[in-house]
């Protein structure tokens, strides 16, 4: 089934992808931590009826579900692919989901909040996703009247959440700034803005793969048009960064970069055991010759689609059985194999 991060970005550029996340609580119900199992059943039955004119709205197959009907590792995937959340995925009793066939568009019921409401497409699209997500919500608050106060806007189960009620997320690839000194000083400068980073990709401060994601910490005080113009403006600012330090790079130090393309390449094309950290990092250097064209291939080359792939939990959904972590770096290179091309010889 076609995915919406199976999309080949046409420039490849340092802008990966694009995500847009709401959270909306009905007036006339309790917060889901208030509700009973039973009654968070019903109330998310409710919603997935009520919304089941959903698909016309906006020309997609949907499909509906509750998160215990999937086993712990089919929900973690999902987690991974940033369909649902740690705490959906922790506390999944009583959850509802309506997830679009592409996985483009996702709507949690009684998680943290009664609605959580989110689109992801590849590339530099917030605006183009706000306009989507602006007849979404629309659509819903027909449906249901939102908690809403004239003075702190959006009701949330979290203060940190009112207001607008929305998160705007933008994943960057910068293997080039992120290794240089002045990078930390960067992060620090784009703070002020009221935006924030974190890598996209391990635990804590891991940022693997050189893959980072850049979101407003503000909800309140902003108007969603405002928090997405800041967004795309700090994103730009660090996509010309980054692409002086290739430039940089890449008149000083062409072969030794191509040879480091190259020499990944060679070791997802051909090893018998990779880490998830390994795959990833590797992952992102082929994206990175992509990017500056240093490197081609025959077919269609999505490094993206495989790091959300070589995930521990997509890769047992993958191959249909659970595994340990031996076993997993084993198939991971596997699946790397089924889904790397050829290169593209001619071309160099």
């Amino acid at each position: 089934m076609h995915k919406w991060y199976d999309e080949q970005e046409s420039s490849l550029a340092v802008v990966v992808a694009s995500r847009i996340r709401i959270l909306r609580n009905f007036k006339a119900y309790l917060f889901p931590s208030c509700l009973s199992l039973e009654q968070k059943k019903d109330l998310s039955i409710i919603v997935q009826d009520k919304l089941d004119q959903l698909p016309d709205v906006l020309e997609q197959k949907f499909e509906k579900c509750f998160l215990d009907e999937f086993s712990d590792v089919h929900r973690m995937a999902l987690r991974e692919r940033q369909v649902i959340n740690k705490f959906s995925n922790d506390n999944k009793d009583g959850v509802g989901l309506i997830l679009s066939s592409d996985e483009s568009v996702s709507l949690t019921i009684n998680g943290m909040d009664h609605l959580r409401i989110q689109i992801s497409r590849c590339g530099m699209e917030l605006e183009e996703i706000w306009k989507k997500m602006n007849k979404l919500d629309d659509f819903v608050n027909e449906q249901f009247e939102y908690a809403f106060h004239d003075k702190f806007g959006y009701m949330t189960i979290y203060p940190t959440n009112v207001g607008t009620g929305m998160r705007a997320y933008l994943v960057l690839h910068l293997p080039m700034l992120s290794s240089s000194k002045r990078f930390r000083t960067l992060l620090n400068e784009i703070s002020r803005y009221g935006v924030t980073v974190k890598g996209a990709f391990g635990e804590g401060q891991d940022n693997d793969g050189n893959m980072f994601v850049l979101y407003n910490q503000k909800t309140l005080g902003l108007s969603e048009k405002d928090i997405i113009q800041v967004l795309i403006k700090v994103a730009r600012q660090l996509a010309s960064q980054e692409k002086a330090v290739r430039r940089q790079v890449l008149s000083t130090h062409r072969l030794e970069l191509e040879d480091s393309i190259y020499r990944s390449y060679g070791i997802l094309k051909y090893a018998k055991n990779l880490s998830l950290k390994e795959a990833i990092d590797h992952l992102s250097q082929i994206r990175l010759g992509q990017e500056e064209g240093l490197i081609s291939f025959k077919g269609t080359c999505n490094c993206y689609k495989m790091m959300l792939g070589v995930q521990n939990a997509n890769l047992q959904v993958y191959w249909d059985r659970p595994m340990e972590e031996k076993a997993l770096n084993k198939v991971r290179t596997s699946y790397i194999q089924r889904h790397i091309p050829e290169l593209d010889v001619d071309t160099k």
